[in-house]
Order: structure tokens, then C-alpha cells, then sequence
């Protein structure tokens, strides 16, 4: 049994000290009144966060636990933790919290110092907190569990206890813990995972539109040129021949037109050689020329720093979606691209004058728009998608200059 004592070295703060007495019962009922005032009055103070140290003495040999006064330093830096920071006495009573510790358990710091911290265990959870305290008095140990106030909704933590040793080779004090939240984490953890299926999905579909253009434009080509050559075998003559080589090299210079333009949208070295300023104008141009639209552009801005490479490639990714659906949805007659810049944010928006649709509709348009929309979300943007019927369509992408 421990008789303490309480002293003051300045206003409002408080030293603790216990002595070891022997185990002999009070003489008198007053001097178990007065130590049950001075048990009271030490577990306020602890409550209130007004004890700067514990002094154990233990044979003529003071131990002191430091709370507070000269590891100020420390305190702050384990007020600033995000993870929840705790001292505990070997029986599990918290001597120390942290303000994390305090908003992970629900509960005023004052109050969650000197509760033991069992009573922030669910029952369910509560063997486990007791078996990793048990270790902790001999290794560090780790595990998971939840913890909660009274009543309130758990929160699964996890947790890292350690021997709290005063001194090298000294006997063990107490257990000192780190608790974090993994809620958070999870949800990381879930937002990854589905970005990665997003974007392998948008790679199958970006393989899948290419396959398809192989086989409809270049394989057809091919194989034209390969009929036409065994055309010219059989040739009676050598004017008819003449004749069906002409046609076969205009076959071959489609093909070769069609091969280049693919290798541009799988990745235009203009942009790597000229900036995205002309390889946007180019695009739009090409797009223009290809499906008999009139086009305006304009860009502003860009004359600027140049943007990081993944923003230049994202942004024509979404040039070429969005012009992509305007051919495939839209018959439309003119479309309008406005690129522009500013110190934080790069905007895109094409316009077009078509069919327009349905707002609610946007999700049954294929694979385009939602294509677009992960790639914004990858570096923290946004698309925004405006359609009416018989009203056209606006996309509007933006992009942060740096990712945050």
C-alpha cells in the first residue's frame, strides 16, 4: 500500500510522491479520512493535468516519472502526433494522453487520464487489450482491436505497447502505447484498390479500341493490298498492271496515314517535341479536317512554365475523349476548345452544337467519359459534364498545375 503525498514547486502545478509503508491498518478512522482527501486530490490533479512528475521512492531511491515541466518539448511533439500517444501503470491506469489519444476514445483528456484503459474496450475487445498489456511488460507487442466511450460507436485502432524502462537495465515501470486509428487507412487502402481497377479497365478499353482499329482500317487495308498483289500476277498485260500498282500504292499510303495517326493518339510525339499548346491545335485541326466539322480554339496561358508531363498527357487524353465523342454521339457541325492556364489550374472545355442528351444518361455513353473523369480524379481534378437535348454538350476538365 502506497501513502502519497502532494507537493507544490509552482502555482498550479503539482509533484506526486509515494512512499512504500507497510501494510499495518490505520491506527484511527481520521487518518484513513485524510488519505482518502490526499488519494482524491491526487487523482484531480492528474485529471486536470496539473502533476508535472511521479516520485516512487523505493528503498531510499526516488524514481521520477516526468509528465510534464522539463519534457515540454516532448509533450508538445506527442500532442502533435496524428497516432495517439499513452502512458500507462503496469495495472493499465492511463498517467499520460495525448489530444489524439483523447479524440479517438470521444472523451475529455482530463478525464481519460487516471481511468484505466480497459474501460475504453468494448467487452468483445476487452481480453485481447488485457493479453498485449500482459506482453508489454516484458516486449513490445502489437495487435488490433477497437476502442470507444460509453455508448459510443467503436473505433477500430491499432495498437503498439512497449516496456517503459526509467533507466537502462531498471525494472519496468509502466507501458507506454501508440494507438492509431486504421478507419482512415482502410479507406486508403479501398480507394486505391478501386483506382487500380478503374485504371486497368480504362487500359483494357484503350487495348480494345486500338484492336478494333487495327482490324477495321489497317487490317482491311492489308489485306486489300494483298489481293491487289496477286491481281497484278495474273495481269495480261503490262499497262493493266501499271494500272492496279498506282491503285495499290494509294491503298498502301491510306494505310501508312492510318498508322500514323494511331500512333499519335496512342502518344503524339508533338507533344514530347512542341508543348501541348500544338498538340492541341493540331488535333482539333486533324479532328476538323477528318470529320468535316468547322473548329475554334483558343488557348491562353501556356506560354508559361511548362506543365509537369503527366498533366500535358492527362489533358490531351481528355481532348481526344471528348472529341471522340463528339464524332461517335454528337453530329454535330462546329466545335469550340478552349484551353487556358492559370497559376494553379489548367481547364479544358470543348462545345459542341449537337444532339446533346440526357444529364442521366451520362453513364450509359460508353467508356469515354468515365475514362476521362478517373484520369482527373488520378491528379486531383474534376470533370464536369453539361448536355441537353437538342442542345449540345459541354465538357469542362480541370487540373491542378501541382499535384498537392
Amino acid at each position: 500500500m502506497c501513502r502519497r503525498g502532494m507537493t507544490r514547486r509552482k502555482p498550479g502545478r503539482a509533484v506526486i510522491r509515494k512512499r512504500k509503508t507497510s501494510r499495518r491498518l490505520p491506527a484511527g478512522l481520521e487518518e484513513l479520512r485524510s488519505r482518502l482527501r490526499a488519494a482524491e486530490d491526487t487523482l484531480r490533479a492528474l485529471r486536470a493535468g496539473d502533476v508535472d512528475a511521479l516520485v516512487v521512492t523505493r528503498a531510499g531511491d526516488d524514481h521520477v516519472v516526468t509528465l510534464q515541466g522539463a519534457d515540454l518539448p516532448y509533450r508538445i511533439l506527442l500532442d502533435q502526433m496524428y497516432a495517439g500517444a499513452v502512458t500507462l501503470t503496469l495495472d493499465g491506469v492511463i498517467v499520460y494522453c495525448n489530444q489524439r489519444f483523447a479524440d479517438i476514445v470521444r472523451t475529455p483528456r482530463a478525464r481519460a487520464i487516471g481511468s484505466a484503459l480497459r474501460r475504453f474496450a468494448p467487452p468483445p475487445h476487452q481480453a485481447t487489450l488485457a493479453a498485449l498489456l500482459a506482453s508489454a511488460n516484458g516486449d513490445r507487442t502489437k495487435g488490433e482491436l477497437a476502442l470507444c466511450a460509453e455508448a459510443g460507436t467503436p473505433v477500430p485502432v491499432s495498437v503498439t505497447f512497449a516496456p517503459l524502462r526509467l533507466a537502462a537495465g531498471a525494472e519496468v515501470s509502466g507501458v507506454i502505447g501508440v494507438v492509431a486509428d486504421v478507419t482512415e487507412q482502410k479507406q486508403q487502402e479501398e480507394l486505391r484498390t478501386r483506382l487500380i481497377e478503374q485504371v486497368m479497365t480504362a487500359q483494357e478499353a484503350e487495348r480494345g479500341r486500338i484492336a478494333r482499329e487495327l482490324h477495321d482500317e489497317t487490317g482491311q487495308s492489308l489485306t486489300a493490298l494483298l489481293v491487289g498483289l496477286r491481281t497484278i500476277e495474273g495481269s495480261g498485260t503490262i499497262a493493266e498492271a501499271v494500272g492496279l500498282a498506282h491503285q495499290l500504292r494509294e491503298v498502301a499510303a491510306r494505310t501508312l496515314r492510318d498508322v500514323g495517326r494511331l500512333a499519335r493518339g496512342l502518344h503524339p510525339s508533338v507533344l514530347d517535341e512542341l508543348g501541348l499548346a500544338v498538340a492541341v491545335t493540331r488535333h482539333v485541326q486533324e479532328f476538323a479536317r477528318l470529320h468535316r466539322i468547322a473548329e475554334d480554339t483558343r488557348i491562353e496561358g501556356l506560354d508559361a512554365d511548362p506543365l509537369l508531363p503527366l498533366v500535358q498527357s492527362t489533358v490531351y487524353r481528355a481532348l481526344q475523349e471528348a472529341l471522340t465523342n463528339v464524332a461517335k454521339h454528337a453530329d454535330a457541325r462546329r466545335v469550340s476548345v478552349r484551353l487556358v492556364r492559370d497559376e494553379t489550374v489548367v481547364e479544358l472545355r470543348v462545345q459542341d452544337d449537337g444532339d446533346g442528351f440526357e444529364a442521366r444518361a451520362v453513364d450509359r455513353r460508353g467508356l469515354g467519359l468515365q475514362g476521362m473523369q478517373e484520369r482527373a480524379a488520378l491528379l486531383g481534378g474534376a470533370v464536369q459534364i453539361a448536355s441537353a437535348r437538342g442542345q449540345g454538350t459541354t465538357i469542362t476538365a480541370r487540373f491542378p498545375v501541382r499535384r498537392s
